[in-house]
């Protein structure tokens, strides 16, 4: 026993000595920096603050940023940048593609395109570029009708009731949006609707429990988050969908080989292309286990994403009555007998809509931060430039809330701040709810048109109020940006063309 202690000393003074050499080519970088604390840095700064106290003092040192801001968290440099255009260039740039595993290894889906290293993700997103094309996407508006028409309906026990939660409806519809366009589920089929809700409350858990980890730092080694209760509902979750979506390749697979065989396309088919469908095809370019993440992905991120911010949009449309009777308007002009099939050119013309939409992402962008990893040296200035290996923290809802650059109204709900004229004077990087550059988010157009299609269902048939107020909402930011309390509103069934 007399040689442990001696040997553990030796181990961390190693540790230490190791850390320092690599992080003295940092050290020099000539960028402002809060005082901090030797060794841990300014870890201390955030340890112990909730997820709304930690937003916050993200705004705050944005706000007393003049361009960018650095931070230590032991020998790991975190640089904060806080203007459009070095984030545009950051963004932009190849040397800062890679996503720092230390900030995304909670998704655990290491090959799917939310979190994979730069050089899977550069094959894959080629890929996935044609499962996104406008195309494929017009030929799902008939799913997202459907699954639309089916959540307004779900909601008419509310009509004239108390307030009630709306996220939960919201969330349950955009999840059999993208599972009927990824997996190929049928949304009027009445044995899928046991299965959409058990999807819907394993992801829904999955999500919930990597969020949970994002302020315990002490569970994230997985032996020790193994220890813990929510840990096993987690893994249990989490292979419920494995083994749903396996079941699911299966299947698609033997359909895919009867045609091909056959020349014949199997009558349960979905005469639109999914995707999974799309990767089975492409046989030999991903195994199954790549195939199961990017459909996870797509299954987490498509449905949250969408929800989250319909969510927002449907409380702020509740708070502000004008902005709501503007957009009824639009839509009657555009669908003037209420029935009229909704297409690509009749969604596109919903433009105040758009405004309203991207107005709701900008004060709370789904995703309300994002990290990047420089994978080789990176001049971001003139002189300045920064090693390889340092993380940056991109925080879209603080440029997206600066004064700076939206004015002294910047914390206020104006879709008006997305008039053509207004969006001509504004670098194209101070609004990016999707992220940008080549590694945004390939579902923008996806997300928009499915929002779309929700909202314009429900504003045709409801009218929708609340007693929250605006000024006294609170957010928080985990995996995305959650309101802090419920969605509560009361709606009221309308008369077509009422005033």
């Amino acid at each position: 026993m007399g040689f442990v202690l001696p040997l553990i000393g030796f181990i961390v003074l190693f540790l230490i000595i190791y850390a320092l050499i690599d992080a003295y080519p940092k050290i020099k970088l000539n960028i402002p920096s809060p005082p901090s604390i030797p060794i841990i840095g300014h870890l201390h700064k955030v340890i112990g603050l909730d997820t709304e106290q930690q937003l916050k003092l993200a705004q705050q040192y944005s706000n007393n940023t003049e361009r960018m801001m650095k931070f230590w968290f032991f020998n790991v440099l975190a640089i904060a940048p806080s203007t459009p255009e070095l984030f545009q260039k950051i963004l932009s740039s190849e040397e800062c593609m890679e996503k720092p595993y230390i900030a995304y290894r909670l998704l655990t889906l290491n090959n799917g395109l939310l979190a994979s290293r730069f050089h899977r993700w550069q094959r894959d997103r080629k890929f996935f570029n044609n499962s996104f094309k406008m195309s494929t996407l017009q030929s799902f508006l008939p799913i997202f009708n459907e699954a639309a028409d089916r959540i307004v309906d779900d909601m008419r026990d509310n009509v004239n009731c108390e307030a009630f939660n709306i996220s939960p409806y919201i969330f349950k519809c955009t999840m059999k949006m993208i599972c009927s366009t990824s997996l190929g589920m049928r949304i009027n089929k009445v044995e899928n609707e046991e299965a959409f809700d058990k999807i819907y409350h394993a992801v829904n858990y999955v999500i919930e429990s990597i969020a949970s980890l994002q302020n315990k730092p002490v569970v994230y080694p997985e032996t020790i988050y193994l220890l813990t209760p929510r840990a096993w509902k987690h893994i249990a979750s989490a292979w419920f969908l494995r083994n749903f979506h396996f079941k699911i390749m299966s299947e698609r697979r033997k359909v895919l080989d009867n045609q091909d065989n056959n020349n014949i396309r199997d009558e349960d088919s979905p005469y639109y292309d999914i995707f999974i469908d799309q990767l089975l095809k492409n046989k030999g370019l991903f195994t199954d286990r790549e195939i199961w993440e990017h459909i996870l992905t797509i299954l987490a991120a498509g449905y949250e994403t969408s929800a989250t911010c319909l969510s927002h949009c449907m409380l702020f449309i509740a708070m502000f009555q004008d902005v709501q009777q503007k957009m009824f308007d639009e839509i009657n002009e555009v669908f003037p007998n209420g029935d009229e099939e909704i297409t690509l050119d009749r969604l596109g013309k919903l433009q105040y809509m758009e405004r309203v939409i991207k107005e709701t992402l900008r004060l709370a962008p789904v995703g309300p931060v994002i990290f990047r990893e420089t994978r080789k040296e990176f001049e971001i200035e003139p002189g300045l430039v920064i090693p390889k290996g340092v993380v940056f923290i991109l925080h879209i809802y603080c440029l997206h809330r600066s004064k700076k650059y939206w004015g002294e109204r910047a914390e206020e709900f104006d879709p008006d701040n997305f008039l053509p004229e207004r969006v001509a004077q504004r670098h194209p990087a101070t609004f990016i709810p999707f992220s940008f550059g080549k590694r945004n988010c390939i579902g923008t157009r996806y997300a928009m048109l499915s929002m779309k299609t929700i909202l314009l269902k429900f504003l045709q048939r409801y009218k929708v109020t609340t007693n929250l107020k605006y000024n006294e909402l609170r957010f928080k930011s985990t995996l995305t940006l959650q309101l802090i309390g419920k969605h509560l509103v009361q709606i009221t069934e309308r008369k077509r063309h009422e005033e």
